[in-house]
Protein backbone atom coordinates (compact mmCIF):
# COMPACT_ATOMS: atom_id res chain seq x y z
CA UNK A 1 0.00 0.00 0.00
CA UNK A 2 2.87 2.32 0.88
CA UNK A 3 4.49 1.38 -2.61
CA UNK A 4 1.25 2.49 -4.03
CA UNK A 5 1.05 5.66 -2.31
CA UNK A 6 4.90 6.40 -3.52
CA UNK A 7 3.47 5.70 -6.89
CA UNK A 8 0.39 8.10 -7.03
CA UNK A 9 2.34 11.06 -5.51
CA UNK A 10 5.08 10.84 -7.92
CA UNK A 11 2.30 10.82 -10.73
CA UNK A 12 0.83 13.65 -9.15
CA UNK A 13 3.94 16.03 -9.15
CA UNK A 14 4.30 14.98 -12.46
CA UNK A 15 0.50 16.32 -13.24
CA UNK A 16 1.38 19.60 -11.31
CA UNK A 17 3.78 20.02 -14.21
CA UNK A 18 1.15 19.56 -16.76
CA UNK A 19 2.37 16.39 -17.97
CA UNK A 20 -0.24 14.82 -20.16
CA UNK A 21 1.20 11.18 -19.91
CA UNK A 22 0.93 11.42 -16.18
CA UNK A 23 -2.90 12.03 -16.65
CA UNK A 24 -3.17 9.28 -19.07
CA UNK A 25 -1.69 7.14 -16.40
CA UNK A 26 -3.87 8.55 -13.63
CA UNK A 27 -7.17 7.69 -16.10
CA UNK A 28 -6.22 4.37 -17.09
CA UNK A 29 -5.64 3.53 -13.76
CA UNK A 30 -8.83 4.97 -11.82
CA UNK A 31 -11.27 5.73 -15.06
CA UNK A 32 -12.74 1.74 -14.80
CA UNK A 33 -13.01 2.46 -11.17
CA UNK A 34 -14.76 5.40 -10.95
CA UNK A 35 -17.06 3.87 -14.28
CA UNK A 36 -18.38 1.15 -11.81
CA UNK A 37 -18.77 2.86 -9.23
CA UNK A 38 -20.46 5.32 -11.49
CA UNK A 39 -22.93 2.59 -13.19
CA UNK A 40 -23.52 1.51 -9.56
CA UNK A 41 -25.13 4.56 -8.46
CA UNK A 42 -26.53 5.63 -11.67
CA UNK A 43 -28.03 2.53 -13.43
CA UNK A 44 -26.58 3.80 -16.85
CA UNK A 45 -23.64 2.90 -19.06
CA UNK A 46 -23.78 6.23 -20.98
CA UNK A 47 -24.61 8.12 -17.73
CA UNK A 48 -21.09 6.93 -16.37
CA UNK A 49 -19.42 7.15 -18.68
CA UNK A 50 -20.11 11.04 -19.39
CA UNK A 51 -19.56 11.30 -15.25
CA UNK A 52 -16.09 9.84 -15.21
CA UNK A 53 -15.14 12.21 -17.87
CA UNK A 54 -16.67 15.00 -16.28
CA UNK A 55 -14.51 13.90 -12.79
CA UNK A 56 -11.09 13.08 -14.76
CA UNK A 57 -12.02 16.67 -16.66
CA UNK A 58 -12.34 18.41 -13.17
CA UNK A 59 -8.64 16.84 -12.38
CA UNK A 60 -7.77 18.59 -15.16
CA UNK A 61 -8.23 21.49 -14.75
CA UNK A 62 -6.85 22.20 -11.31
CA UNK A 63 -3.81 19.45 -11.89
CA UNK A 64 -1.16 22.42 -11.43
CA UNK A 65 -2.98 22.90 -7.45
CA UNK A 66 -3.01 19.05 -6.75
CA UNK A 67 -1.41 18.26 -3.13
CA UNK A 68 0.70 15.50 -3.88
CA UNK A 69 0.54 14.68 -0.29
CA UNK A 70 -3.35 13.77 -0.49
CA UNK A 71 -4.49 10.39 -0.71
CA UNK A 72 -5.36 10.58 -4.34
CA UNK A 73 -7.64 7.87 -4.80
CA UNK A 74 -10.07 9.20 -1.86
CA UNK A 75 -9.61 12.84 -3.58
CA UNK A 76 -11.27 11.05 -7.01
CA UNK A 77 -13.44 9.26 -5.66
CA UNK A 78 -14.83 12.04 -3.89
CA UNK A 79 -15.34 14.21 -6.73
CA UNK A 80 -17.14 11.34 -8.59
CA UNK A 81 -19.52 11.60 -5.33
CA UNK A 82 -20.04 15.12 -5.91
CA UNK A 83 -20.63 14.92 -9.31
CA UNK A 84 -22.40 11.67 -8.74
CA UNK A 85 -24.71 13.97 -6.15
CA UNK A 86 -25.04 16.91 -8.78
CA UNK A 87 -26.57 14.49 -11.30
CA UNK A 88 -28.94 12.87 -9.46
CA UNK A 89 -30.26 16.52 -7.83
CA UNK A 90 -30.22 17.62 -11.49
CA UNK A 91 -32.38 14.39 -12.79
CA UNK A 92 -34.73 14.83 -10.14
CA UNK A 93 -35.41 18.39 -10.60
CA UNK A 94 -36.31 17.37 -14.23
CA UNK A 95 -38.59 14.68 -13.13
CA UNK A 96 -40.07 17.01 -10.67
CA UNK A 97 -40.54 19.74 -13.29
CA UNK A 98 -41.85 16.66 -15.41
CA UNK A 99 -44.54 15.91 -13.39
CA UNK A 100 -44.94 19.25 -12.27
CA UNK A 101 -46.08 20.36 -15.98
CA UNK A 102 -47.59 17.33 -16.75
CA UNK A 103 -50.17 18.02 -14.00
CA UNK A 104 -50.40 21.51 -14.54
CA UNK A 105 -50.02 22.97 -18.12
CA UNK A 106 -52.08 20.08 -19.85
CA UNK A 107 -54.39 21.52 -22.31
CA UNK A 108 -57.94 21.02 -21.51
CA UNK A 109 -60.57 21.83 -18.83
CA UNK A 110 -59.55 25.16 -17.05
CA UNK A 111 -55.87 24.94 -17.82
CA UNK A 112 -56.34 28.78 -20.09
CA UNK A 113 -54.26 30.52 -17.36
CA UNK A 114 -51.79 28.49 -17.19
CA UNK A 115 -50.75 28.29 -21.20
CA UNK A 116 -51.15 31.95 -20.77
CA UNK A 117 -48.22 31.69 -18.22
CA UNK A 118 -46.50 29.26 -20.10
CA UNK A 119 -46.64 31.07 -23.42
CA UNK A 120 -45.76 34.40 -21.51
CA UNK A 121 -42.23 32.69 -20.06
CA UNK A 122 -41.42 30.81 -23.59
CA UNK A 123 -42.24 34.34 -24.99
CA UNK A 124 -39.54 35.61 -22.44
CA UNK A 125 -37.40 32.94 -22.51
CA UNK A 126 -36.99 32.52 -26.56
CA UNK A 127 -36.41 36.47 -26.55
CA UNK A 128 -33.29 36.03 -24.12
CA UNK A 129 -32.10 33.19 -26.25
CA UNK A 130 -32.34 35.15 -29.35
CA UNK A 131 -29.90 37.88 -27.65
CA UNK A 132 -27.02 34.87 -27.76
CA UNK A 133 -24.06 34.69 -30.29
CA UNK A 134 -25.10 32.08 -32.80
CA UNK A 135 -22.56 29.94 -31.97
CA UNK A 136 -24.06 29.76 -28.49
CA UNK A 137 -27.83 29.63 -28.86
CA UNK A 138 -26.74 26.40 -31.55
CA UNK A 139 -25.06 24.88 -28.46
CA UNK A 140 -27.38 25.57 -25.82
CA UNK A 141 -30.90 24.28 -28.09
CA UNK A 142 -28.65 21.02 -28.72
CA UNK A 143 -27.77 20.14 -25.10
CA UNK A 144 -31.17 21.58 -23.53
CA UNK A 145 -33.66 20.83 -26.14
CA UNK A 146 -32.21 17.89 -28.60
CA UNK A 147 -30.20 16.50 -25.28
CA UNK A 148 -27.03 15.71 -26.83
CA UNK A 149 -24.08 15.68 -24.61
CA UNK A 150 -21.29 18.25 -24.36
CA UNK A 151 -19.23 15.39 -26.21
CA UNK A 152 -21.67 14.91 -29.11
CA UNK A 153 -21.98 18.39 -29.36
CA UNK A 154 -18.53 18.88 -29.30
CA UNK A 155 -18.32 16.17 -32.53
CA UNK A 156 -21.30 17.49 -34.46
CA UNK A 157 -20.04 21.69 -34.29
CA UNK A 158 -16.28 20.46 -34.41
CA UNK A 159 -15.46 22.21 -31.38
CA UNK A 160 -13.33 20.64 -28.63
CA UNK A 161 -15.62 20.22 -25.42
CA UNK A 162 -14.23 22.64 -23.43
CA UNK A 163 -15.45 25.46 -25.70
CA UNK A 164 -18.94 23.86 -25.16
CA UNK A 165 -18.82 23.63 -21.63
CA UNK A 166 -17.49 27.15 -21.72
CA UNK A 167 -20.78 28.15 -24.28
CA UNK A 168 -23.51 26.59 -22.16
CA UNK A 169 -21.72 28.05 -18.85
CA UNK A 170 -22.07 31.50 -20.36
CA UNK A 171 -25.56 30.86 -21.72
CA UNK A 172 -27.02 29.55 -18.42
CA UNK A 173 -25.48 32.30 -16.71
CA UNK A 174 -26.71 34.94 -18.91
CA UNK A 175 -30.26 33.55 -18.79
CA UNK A 176 -30.31 33.39 -15.00
CA UNK A 177 -29.16 36.94 -14.46
CA UNK A 178 -31.67 37.87 -16.84
CA UNK A 179 -34.64 35.86 -15.38
CA UNK A 180 -33.62 36.94 -11.88
CA UNK A 181 -36.71 39.58 -11.59
CA UNK A 182 -39.06 36.91 -12.20
CA UNK A 183 -39.37 34.70 -9.36
CA UNK A 184 -41.68 32.60 -11.21
CA UNK A 185 -40.16 32.00 -14.02
CA UNK A 186 -36.42 31.57 -12.48
CA UNK A 187 -37.81 29.00 -10.63
CA UNK A 188 -38.86 26.88 -13.10
CA UNK A 189 -35.70 27.51 -15.12
CA UNK A 190 -33.49 26.24 -12.19
CA UNK A 191 -36.06 22.90 -12.22
CA UNK A 192 -35.41 22.42 -16.42
CA UNK A 193 -31.32 23.72 -16.69
CA UNK A 194 -29.41 24.15 -13.41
Amino acid sequence: MIEHDHIDKKLILKLRTGDKGAFSELFNQYGPKIYRFAVNYLKNNADAEELMEDVFLKIWEKHDQLDPNQNVKAYIFKIAVNCIYDYSRKRNLEKAFADFSKYNFQPGADSLWHEVIWNDMLSKFNTLVDKMPEQRKVIFFLSRESGLSNQQIADKLNLSKRTVENHLYRATHFLKEHLSTDTFFLLLFLFLYS
